[in-house]
C-alpha cells in the first residue's frame, strides 16, 4: 500500500505541474472548481451549484465507481479543484487513498452520506441477498484487503428519493462553505430539487402501492433503498457490487425462487453486463426488463436529457408494468 501511494504521489506533482496553467486559467473564470465522483454525486452538485459553479465527474460514464482505480492523473484533477464531493467510502473504495494524496486546506472534501443512517450490506451474506433493515450509521467503514471488498453497508442511498433529499442537504452546506458569496442560490436551487424529489417519492408511494407481488428479482443488489422506502423486498442474483459474481449454489438457489415464485421478470441495468441474469432466464423463461442502477449515466444520454429524474421515472414504469 505504501510503495502504492509513493508512486502515486510521485505521478500526482508530475501530473499537477502540468495541470497547473489550466488551473490558473479556471481560477481566473472567477468560479469554483467541483469535482465529482459518478453520476448521483454529480447530479446533486450540478443541479444544487447551477451556473455559479464549474462541476465536474471525475468518472467516464462507462466506470464503475465500485472498483474504480484512481490514476495520477486524476488525482491530479482532483487537487486543482476547490472542492471534492463523493458518495461514500463504501462506494468508492478509491478515495481512502485520494485522500491522503490531497492537500485539504486547498482542496475541501465532502461525503454525501454524512450523518446519514445506512442499510446494511453483503458482509455477511454470502448468498448476497440483501437485508431491506437499517444499518448503523454510514460514518463507520468496514476494512478490507486491496485484493477485493465486501460491503458492510449499502452505498446506493440515492434510490430512495427522500435518502437523495437528505444528501443534497449536505452538498448544499458544502457548497455554501464554499462560496458563501452565492449562498442564496445553492440555498433556492436545493429547495427547488428537494420539492422534485418530494414529488418523485409520492409517485412511486402510489406506483408501488398497487402491486400486488411486493417481490422484484434483480441482477445486482442496488435497489435495497428503493425496496425499504416503498415496502417491497429486493432478490438479487449478485452482490452490492456490480461486478460481484455469484457462487454455482447462490445461482442454483436463485433460480428455485424464481421457479418457486413464477416469477416472470429479472431486472437487469443496461449499462452492466446482463450474462448472469441471462443464466437465470434461461433457466426458468423469466423475461428481462431494464432497471436502471444509475451508477453509469453516458455522456450522450446526458446530452440528450436524460437525468435522475427522467431515469428513475423510467425504473418505476418498468418495475410497476
Amino acid at each position: 500500500m505504501k510503495r502504492k501511494l509513493s508512486a502515486l504521489l510521485a505521478s500526482l506533482v508530475l501530473v499537477l505541474g502540468l495541470l497547473a496553467p489550466l488551473a490558473s486559467t479556471v481560477s481566473a473564470a472567477g468560479k469554483k472548481k467541483v469535482m465529482t465522483t459518478f453520476y448521483p454525486v454529480y447530479y446533486l452538485a450540478q443541479r444544487i451549484a447551477g451556473d455559479k459553479a464549474e462541476v465536474s465527474m471525475l468518472l467516464e460514464g462507462n466506470q464503475d465507481a465500485h472498483d474504480y482505480e484512481m490514476s495520477a492523473r486524476d488525482a491530479a484533477k482532483v487537487q486543482t479543484s476547490d472542492l471534492f464531493i463523493y458518495q461514500d467510502d463504501e462506494m468508492e473504495h478509491f478515495v481512502e487513498d485520494l485522500t491522503k494524496l490531497l492537500d485539504t486546506d486547498k482542496t475541501k472534501v465532502q461525503k454525501t452520506t454524512e450523518g446519514i443512517e445506512l442499510l446494511k450490506g453483503d458482509a455477511d451474506h454470502e448468498d448476497h441477498d440483501h437485508e431491506a433493515e437499517s444499518g448503523q450509521s454510514g460514518e463507520e467503514h468496514h476494512e478490507e484487503g486491496e485484493e477485493g471488498h465486501h460491503h458492510e453497508f449499502d452505498p446506493h442511498t440515492w434510490m430512495d428519493p427522500m435518502t437523495y433529499a437528505k444528501q443534497a442537504e449536505n452538498v448544499k452546506k458544502a457548497l455554501v462553505a464554499l462560496d458563501p458569496e452565492n449562498a442564496s442560490t445553492y440555498e433556492a436551487n436545493a429547495a427547488s430539487l428537494t420539492e422534485d424529489l418530494k414529488k418523485l417519492d409520492q409517485e412511486f408511494k402510489e406506483g408501488t402501492a398497487k402491486l400486488s407481488d411486493k417481490n422484484f428479482v434483480v441482477q445486482h443488489a442496488a435497489f435495497g433503498y428503493l425496496a425499504h422506502a416503498y415496502g417491497l423486498e429486493q432478490h438479487a442474483i449478485t452482490g452490492i457490487s456490480s461486478t460481484a459474481e455469484p457462487s454455482a449454489a447462490a445461482l442454483a438457489k436463485m433460480q428455485e425462487f424464481v421457479k418457486e415464485h413464477k416469477t416472470k421478470v429479472i431486472f437487469v441495468d443496461p449499462a452492466l453486463d446482463d450474462a448472469i441474469a441471462k443464466t437465470v432466464a434461461s433457466a426458468t423463461g423469466a423475461e428481462l426488463r431494464p432497471l436502471r442502477t444509475l451508477e453509469t449515466v453516458s455522456a450522450e444520454e446526458i446530452a440528450a436529457g436524460a437525468d435522475y429524474f427522467s431515469l428513475m421515472r423510467e425504473n418505476l414504469a418498468n418495475l410497476t408494468k
